[in-house]
């Protein structure tokens, strides 16, 4: 197809939550792709809809999950989850999963991939970071360092084994869900990047780049291979 459509859940009403989602669409549309907003939607009608619909999915950042849905209980630090999204996005993670959609987690998105996998996360990093993870007023530039398994789709994509990604977050993967891999760490070890063990095309990176691809090109490289994945996949 040319113009594959990708499906990226709905982030929320307030001007905030607009404009984190106009920075996705507007690097999926710069890879040629199209964008369709999905709403929280849970029953089986619509979430077949959206399966056949869509030619892959991009799980976007977001509020932190609800500690429960990994089997515990908040600790200081947790922030205020968000639980229509975290119902829809995990139930429809699952679907997207077993039609092997391709696939793009992007924050919190990576998180909820560990989650959906069995995996737990580190509920407040504050005092076990080398760097500051969560750095929004420098969102647009590279402030902390990272390193790559060479083996790595993300490796592949970014033509190198260590690179310098923004940071926005305060949470992290903990425990790996069954099922994954780590495919880039940060100097402290917190995971930023996630493979799933044979799985047709899949990215979930801790960092941000739809906040430094139009400063830096090579993040746009992602959602570049990302798109033509789903254009690749021959459905519509």
């Amino acid at each position: 197809m040319l113009y594959p459509t990708i499906g990226v859940p709905f982030m929320g009403t307030d001007l905030f939550c607009r404009y984190q989602q106009y920075k996705y669409t507007r690097c999926l549309r710069r890879s040629g792709a199209l964008v369709q907003i999905l709403m929280p939607d849970t029953s089986s009608e619509a979430m077949s809809a959206a399966i056949n619909q869509c030619a892959g999915f991009l799980f976007p950042g977001g509020p932190d999950i609800r500690p429960d849905r990994y089997g515990e209980k908040p600790q200081p630090g947790c922030g205020k989850p968000d639980p229509v999204r975290d119902a829809f996005e995990l139930q429809f993670l699952g679907a997207v999963l077993a039609a092997r959609k391709p696939l793009f987690c992007i924050g919190r998105g990576m998180q909820l991939l560990n989650v959906a996998f069995g995996g737990t996360l580190i509920q407040d990093m504050k005092g076990r970071q080398e760097y500051p993870h969560m750095d929004f007023a420098n969102r647009a530039s590279a402030t902390h360092p990272i390193e790559l398994d060479p083996d790595s789709l993300v490796s592949r994509l970014l033509g190198s084994d260590a690179v310098t990604v923004n940071s926005l977050h305060h949470q992290a993967a903990d425990t790996i869900g069954e099922g994954l891999w780590i495919a880039a760490d940060s100097p402290e070890g917190f995971p930023e990047a996630l493979e799933i063990e044979d799985y047709p095309f899949c990215l979930a990176v801790q960092w941000h780049p739809e906040y430094m691809a139009a400063r830096t090109l090579v993040q746009q490289k992602l959602f570049q291979a990302f798109a033509d994945a789903c254009r690749n996949s021959g459905e519509n």
